[in-house]
């Protein structure tokens, strides 16, 4: 019997592998050179192993213990028992196993330098004053400084490599002997509180997340303690310090004045804030606008023209990708305010930042979404029977616009679509991922579906008054105003 080791164990070796697993093409190649300096590493075997990973195990989902046994083999050039390896040499292969992933680790910090200048250069400064090269140091710091000031768009890494930059200039003044006569305090204190402020709203911000989702509760007494700081005229005045409150205090409240007054401030100050960071904002937003929708307080009006900023901003890609479940609500918003020319531009403009698997899927189900609020029902089920598995959302709305299309294809009754519908009923029951108020809220629209589409072809001696009446009642239904609009028009 074959025994498959997973590469998810937990043991170390596996760790590496794991983690090898996770390295681009580029990445390979560049750590490949690095495994093969002598300046960082001198062991022959180690570079040996990596050769043999990359031909032999990256790229599978599991590691077989034949397969162990041949990278082995290929390492260490030793002849291996039939009965597999000895403990020995599975603690051989460990050891250059873990000594691979020791490496690896190393080039992750050495590549996350290259990206995070603020680190790379205030380990570099230190060791400039550490040699008392200070000539060198000061060429350096005025390089720097001119950089600084170049960006428009600003944000709380920004105000950290700052502050890095003031702690090492003041560092310098002091060993030089200098701080008696200069001294940038000053800077530093006013880079150090904004670092510290915006550090701490971000914080804030993920915090009343967490409780307006959650049950969780937390001590804010620090983030209140902050608002004589926060309202001193050199914090009270940043952009980035406005744009945080007003979006912390509206996912707070939860007001309309606030949110409104969140968009001017976003409007006013968007050319001055990284793309990252406005588009967090904009999602706050958005989410407050999902909800006033829920509430019958907002109309989808207001989603439409978020999408439209976002979309004009080109905030909706995220390291060349978009979100399947972001598109859908996209499209959806588009649809329920009849602008589905502009929605068919944006389906077919982000597919191509789709994840490549679910690309196909995706597009047919937004297309499907688009005829389908059309009211071209033939054609929504011609997009929607070419949509595979995506992910919960998309197989639940699936499932449930289908089911509409389907009664609203129907010139006659048909026990086909009743099978159809018993049939995305035991999917709604038995899906695992679904809690058990939805499958009820599922299975309540189902059942009156049903009810409505024999009623609907006299296929039952149920009146529409006491179905309506039944329907009112329910305290969850997935869509219980589609079905009222249903029976109102078979009322009529």
């Amino acid at each position: 019997m074959i025994i498959k080791t997973k590469l998810k164990s937990g043991h170390q070796p596996f760790l590496c592998i794991e983690m090898l697993q996770q390295f681009s093409a580029k990445e390979i190649s560049s750590f490949t050179n690095f495994v093969e300096s002598r300046y960082f590493n001198g062991d022959v075997l180690v570079i040996k192993l990596l050769a043999v990973l990359k031909q032999r195990v990256l790229g599978l989902s599991y590691i077989e213990q034949a397969l162990l046994v041949e990278v082995y083999r290929e390492t260490f050039n030793e002849k291996v028992s039939k009965t597999g390896l000895t403990m020995q040499q599975k603690k051989q292969l460990n050891y250059k196993l873990c000594a691979l992933l020791r490496l690896a680790e190393r080039f992750l910090v050495i590549e996350g330098l290259e990206e995070h200048s603020a680190y790379y250069y205030d380990i570099l400064y230190e060791k400039m004053l550490t040699k008392r090269q200070f000539k060198l140091f000061n060429r350096h710091i005025k390089k720097h400084q001119k950089q600084f000031f170049k960006p428009s768009q600003k944000n709380n890494r920004h105000y950290e490599q700052q502050e890095k930059l003031e702690k090492q200039i003041l560092h310098y003044l002091f060993i030089s002997n200098q701080l008696n006569k200069q001294d940038n305090l000053s800077e530093l204190i006013y880079n150090t509180d904004l670092n510290y402020l915006i550090n701490k709203l971000k914080l804030n911000s993920t915090l009343l997340f967490l409780e307006a989702v959650t049950d969780k509760k937390y001590d804010t007494s620090s983030i209140e303690a902050m608002a004589a700081l926060l309202n001193l005229p050199q914090y009270a005045n940043h952009p980035l310090i406005q744009i945080y409150l007003a979006a912390n205090q509206l996912t707070k409240t939860q007001s309309e004045a606030v949110y409104r007054n969140l968009l001017v401030l976003l409007e006013r100050y968007s050319s001055s804030i990284i793309k990252s960071d406005l588009k967090g904002f904009y999602i706050i937003a958005v989410n407050f606008c999902s909800r006033q929708i829920q509430k019958g307080q907002f109309d989808f009006q207001h989603l439409f023209i978020l999408f439209q900023i976002m979309d004009e901003q080109e905030l909706l890609i995220d390291k060349n990708f978009i979100s399947v479940d972001e598109l859908k609500t996209i499209v959806t918003a588009g649809c329920r305010v009849g602008e589905f020319k502009w929605t068919v531009q944006m389906i077919k403009k982000y597919q191509p930042f789709i994840e490549k698997k679910v690309r196909e899927s995706v597009y047919h189900f937004n297309l499907g979404g688009v005829a389908f609020y059309q009211q071209d029902y033939e054609k929504a089920l011609h997009h929607f029977i070419r949509v595979e598995s995506v992910n919960l959302n998309y197989d639940v709305n699936c499932r449930v616009i289908m089911m509409k299309a389907h009664y609203e294809c129907d010139q006659e009754y048909d026990e086909r679509t009743i099978q159809i519908f018993r049939s995305a009923e035991k999917y709604f029951n038995e899906n695992k991922q679904l809690t058990p108020k939805n499958k009820k809220a599922y299975k309540n629209f189902i059942r009156t579906l049903i009810n409505v589409y024999r009623i609907r072809f006299g296929a039952t001696k149920m009146k529409l008054e006491d179905l309506k009446a039944k329907l009112k009642n329910q305290e969850v239904n997935s869509d219980k105003a589609w079905l009222l609009g249903k029976i109102g028009e078979l009322l009529q």
